[in-house]
């Protein structure tokens, strides 16, 4: 009698051992991954998203474009300056 219930005992206790280890395995495949991240950022956004003129094609050219024609805008309007300088010291013909 003392056989069998040693048996017993033994089968019980790998049943045990077996239930505890299914229970392990499925809680570390449960279980997230660890976070690989070294530091926590935390953020803030208010409105939607940016979709300005850095998102649109040709954004470099554009601006490249607008400079080149401010450029040409001002030089233009400093030579009519200095001719309207000239009209009015040197009067219509050029001479005093």
């Amino acid at each position: 009698m003392k056989t069998n219930s040693t048996i017993a005992r033994i089968r019980n206790l790998v049943a045990k051992a077996m239930l505890a280890g299914m229970a392990a395995g499925a809680f570390m495949i449960a279980s997230p991954a660890k976070a690989q991240a070294q530091e926590i950022v935390v953020g803030m956004r208010a409105g939607g998203p940016f979709y300005g003129p850095r998102a649109g094609f040709g954004f470099e050219r554009r601006q490249e474009f607008l400079r080149r024609e401010e450029f040409a805008r001002r030089e233009a309007f400093l030579r009519h300056e200095e001719w309207l300088r000239a009209q009015r010291f040197h009067g219509r013909y050029g001479y005093r």
